[in-house]
């Protein structure tokens, strides 16, 4: 918004960001593109059904192409849900460590970017990891055997899951970590079968599991034809 706003229109404004993780995304996030720098945050329409999605299931399952901002998106859905809601326990699981620096170096961003005014809880940070003043917190790490295995999760995201390996033995030590009510979002592009990820998206697609399978082929992306598939 480059208007000025009155205390009240922030108020108002506050409302509805924390009410609808989308128009808060388009509306005041900014993400850092390869090419053209700082750039306001404008998702496209198939960006806005996953994030729908992530807030209608309680467990989802997204089989992707590459390269459709998908990280991005869940990364600026977690900075929504803890900064407008009270002790969320987020946890970001991706394949290396500094895939999961790169996951936190993009929320970090994303909330530095926002007016000082819808920022109302403070935070501390470190290289994986954000703790806000109202008890909510973001973490990234890399895969392990023991990650997230001791703790209660709000939500759990697994970043391209069927690169992971052994992640059967991963996700039956995070079940538990899920049993109080958490939420769960899987990503990968795929990647052979027979893997943790292809098994559990193949069961979704039948309505065998607790997932909701969402797929998103190349071209989606509504900047990307042809010529491009080609290419």
């Amino acid at each position: 918004m480059s208007r000025a706003l009155t205390r009240e229109d922030r108020i108002n404004e506050i409302v509805r960001c924390g009410q609808d993780p989308v128009y808060f995304i388009n509306e005041y996030m900014s993400v850092q593109h390869s090419t053209r720098g700082t750039v306001q945050f404008n998702t496209y329409p198939f960006q806005d059904d996953v994030i729908k999605s992530m807030q209608q299931n309680r467990f989802n399952i997204v089989l992707k192409s590459r390269q459709l901002g998908l990280s991005t998106i869940t990364a600026a859905y977690a900075a929504w849900l803890a900064l407008f809601y009270k002790d969320k326990n987020i946890l970001i699981i991706a394949t290396k460590k500094d895939v999961a620096m790169n996951l936190m170096k993009k929320v970090k961003f994303m909330i530095k970017s926002l007016p000082d005014w819808l920022v109302l809880p403070s935070f501390e940070e470190t290289m994986t990891s954000l703790r806000f003043s109202n008890g909510s917190e973001i973490k990234a790490v890399p895969t392990s055997p023991d990650a997230g295995r001791s703790e209660a999760l709000s939500l759990l995201i697994v970043d391209e899951a069927a690169i992971i390996r052994d992640f059967d033995e991963i996700w039956t030590a995070l079940g538990p970590t899920l049993s109080t009510g958490g939420r769960c979002i899987v990503l990968s592009s795929p990647k052979g079968i027979g893997n943790w990820f292809h098994n559990e998206y193949t069961r979704a697609e039948r309505g065998e599991n607790q997932f909701h399978p969402t797929k998103l082929i190349w071209d989606v992306h509504p900047e990307r034809d042809t010529e491009w598939e080609k290419k």
